[in-house]
């Protein structure tokens, strides 16, 4: 405990102590992640909701995704700001908890749309047009993305199970996390968490594009030489295109979480704040850039969704 106290205490000190031009390079850098997480999930939502061609029922999963990541820079991103600006946290112990359970149900709330994504992509892909309509009907969707949120804030309430202050302010990672040494049970807890992510929840996503995949392959081998195929692959070009799409947001999921499981795990070994500061705020800028991705990779996938942000930034949607 003693031990632990003294990695705080000099974590604490690098956060208090940073010469101007890094408080300046962090704060800038950080300002710039909110304003591109805001404005581009801002602009998925709003062209899902105005143009009629991006209202099918299937992207209301991207639009949960853009909801959970719009969210979580503006109520939980913001308040790191501030840490950044001021050297410490100064907003108290409720906004600690707050911003700290807020983190995991908008995590948790992106993880499990990505595996959704991946599994309509399965379906779509690989099953028949009437197997997949009668699974992904409005209702079906709609309910799968409120079972989500559900499970989502279960899970960051079970936490508070441990006690009260679940969360602890983290001057590595500039924001409120869970709590290592308030309970023996919370590091068992992440430990479970992130091994359920790990061996259950990417193998399943990989797996469902893996498969969408090679069924792209061996429907372009067969239309190769037919022309009746030709006249009707056009929609499911599209589809493959929308698919290759999501594909690319899950390689950029994994890229900016991989190395914030690792880092969490490490800690839940070997023992909280157990990383020099710069690792734990790195750590957080990729967890931060994943918010602000997304709309990056939809825009330059696709040619609509970009005139759509195009239309909106003008005002002429």
């Amino acid at each position: 405990m003693e031990e632990t106290s003294q990695r705080e205490n000099e974590l604490a000190i690098s956060l208090e102590d940073r010469y101007i031009g890094l408080v300046v390079f962090e704060s800038t850098l950080w300002v710039f992640l909110v304003g591109s997480a805001v404005l581009g999930n801002a602009l998925v939502c709003l062209s899902l909701y105005k143009i009629r061609g991006f209202r099918a029922p299937q992207n209301y999963y991207i639009a949960c995704l853009a909801t959970a990541d719009l969210l979580f820079a503006v109520l939980c991103m913001t308040l790191s700001l501030g840490v950044l600006i001021e050297g410490q946290w100064i907003f108290g112990n409720a906004f600690c908890q707050a911003q700290g359970s807020l983190t995991f149900v908008f995590a948790l709330v992106s993880l499990f749309t990505m595996a959704l994504i991946a599994i309509n992509r399965f379906f779509k892909i690989t099953k028949s047009v009437a197997i997949y309509r009668r699974i992904y009907s409005k209702r079906n969707i709609l309910l799968s993305i409120l079972v989500a949120w559900i499970v989502a804030i279960a899970l960051a309430t079970a936490v508070f199970s441990f006690g009260t202050k679940a969360f602890r302010f983290h001057p590595g990672k500039n924001l409120c996390f869970v709590n290592m040494n308030h309970h023996k049970g919370i590091p068992i807890y992440t430990l479970v968490a992130y091994g359920a992510v790990c061996f259950l929840v990417f193998p399943l996503m990989l797996f469902c594009y893996f498969k969408a995949y090679w069924r792209v392959r061996a429907h372009f081998a067969e239309i190769l030489n037919s022309s009746l195929a030709r006249e009707t692959s056009g929609s499911f070009a599209d589809e493959a295109r929308i698919t290759r799409m999501l594909f690319v947001t899950l390689i950029a999921f994994l890229v900016c979480w991989t190395p914030v499981i690792c880092t969490d795990v490490y800690e839940a070994l070997s023992g909280p704040r157990s990383l020099p500061r710069q690792v734990y705020f790195w750590q957080v800028v990729l967890l931060a850039s994943n918010s602000a991705v997304n709309p990056i990779i939809y825009g330059l996938m696709r040619r609509e969704l970009r005139m759509a942000y195009k239309d909106i930034l003008t005002c002429k949607a």
